[in-house]
C-alpha cells in the first residue's frame, strides 16, 4: 500500500472515529440516570478491557510490546481515561454541545503545539488555513466561554488531554493495536476505578436494564474507536487528525435530527458546514490533486 492511500485510510478511519464520538454524549447522559461519572467511565475501560482480551483468545493473538511501548500504552491508558472521566462531568454540568465544542478547542491547540514542536510536522499554509475554518466553525455552537464553570472547565480539560492521547497514538505506530488496546483498557480502567474510590463518588444510583445495555454497546463503541484512533493518528497527520475529528460536531447535529427532531440553528449549521469544509481540505493532497489535473 502507497503512502497515500495509506494517509486516505487514516483519514478515513478518522472520519469513522469522529462518528462514533457524535455518540458518546447520549450515551453518558444515558448511564448518567444508574452511574456516578467516575463510574461509569471505569465501567466502560473495565468492560471494554473483557471485550478486547476475549477477542484477542479468540484470535489466539499473543502479542508481545516492548518496554517502551508498554510505558506509552500505559500512558495513553491515564490520559485517555482523564479525556473521558473530564468530559463526561462535563457533558452532565452544561449542554452536549458547549462540552463538545471546548474538548475540541482544547484538542486543535495541544495538538497544533505537539504536532509541530515535538513531532516536527510541517506547518503548511493549508494546515493553518484547516485549523482556523475548523475553529470559527466551533465557535459558531456556543459562547462557553463567556461564562467559567465546572463544565466549561472540564470540557476544556478534556480537548488539552485529548491532544495528548492523540500524539501518543502517533508514537506507537507498528504494534499490534489489539495488544495497546488491552493495555490501555487495564491501565486506564485501574486509574478511573482508584480516582472513583479516592473521590468517594456514588457509584451507584438506581440499577435498571437500558443503562446497562447502553454500557454494553458504550464498552463495544470504545473498542472500535480505540482501533480506529491508533490507526487513524499512526498514517495521518496529528494537527489535521484532530480537525478531522472534529466533524464530531456536524454528525451530531444530524443525529440529533434523526434520532429527536432536533432542527440546527442557523449558527449550527454554518458551524457544521465549516468543519465540514476544514476536513475536506486536510484530508485532500491538493499538491497530488492539482498533478493529475496537470497530467490529464
Amino acid at each position: 500500500m502507497n503512502k497515500v492511500s495509506t494517509g486516505l485510510n487514516g483519514a478515513l478511519a478518522l472520519f469513522g472515529a469522529a462518528f462514533i464520538y457524535s455518540t458518546f454524549g447520549i450515551l453518558i447522559r444515558q448511564l448518567a440516570t444508574m452511574f456516578g461519572d467516575g463510574a461509569q467511565s471505569a465501567a466502560r475501560f473495565l468492560l471494554a478491557l473483557v471485550f478486547i482480551t476475549l477477542f484477542m483468545s479468540i484470535k489466539k493473538e499473543k502479542a508481545v510490546l516492548p518496554k517502551k511501548a508498554v510505558i506509552r500504552a500505559s500512558l495513553l491508558g491515564i490520559t485517555f481515561g482523564v479525556v473521558l472521566l473530564l468530559f463526561t462531568i462535563s457533558v452532565n454540568t452544561t449542554k452536549i454541545a458547549n462540552s463538545v465544542f471546548l474538548l475540541y478547542a482544547g484538542s486543535i491547540i495541544s495538538s497544533l503545539i505537539i504536532g509541530t514542536f515535538i513531532f516536527k510536522e510541517k506547518l503548511t499554509a493549508i494546515k493553518i488555513i484547516a485549523i482556523v475554518i475548523a475553529l470559527f466553525g466551533l465557535l459558531m455552537y456556543s459562547n462557553a466561554l463567556l461564562s467559567v464553570s465546572i463544565g466549561v472547565v472540564t470540557g476544556f480539560a478534556s480537548g488539552i488531554f485529548d491532544g495528548i492521547s492523540n500524539s501518543l497514538r502517533k508514537s506507537l505506530k507498528g504494534f499490534s493495536r489489539n495488544k495497546l488496546l488491552q493495555y490501555q483498557f487495564a491501565i486506564g480502567g485501574a486509574f478511573l476505578l482508584l480516582t472513583t474510590l479516592i473521590t468517594g463518588e456514588q457509584i451507584i444510583k438506581e440499577v435498571s436494564l437500558l443503562p446497562i445495555l447502553v454500557l454494553i454497546v458504550f464498552a463495544l463503541l470504545q473498542v472500535g474507536l480505540g482501533n480506529l484512533l491508533l490507526y487513524g493518528f499512526q498514517h495521518f497527520d496529528v494537527n489535521i487528525g484532530t480537525v478531522i475529528l472534529s466533524m464530531e460536531l456536524f454528525f451530531a447535529s444530524i443525529m440529533g435530527f434523526l434520532l429527536f427532531r432536533e432542527v440546527p440553528t442557523s449558527k449550527e449549521l454554518l458551524g457544521g458546514l465549516l468543519i465540514f469544509v476544514a476536513s475536506v481540505l486536510s484530508a485532500v493532497d491538493f499538491k497530488e490533486l492539482f498533478s493529475k489535473i496537470k497530467t490529464s
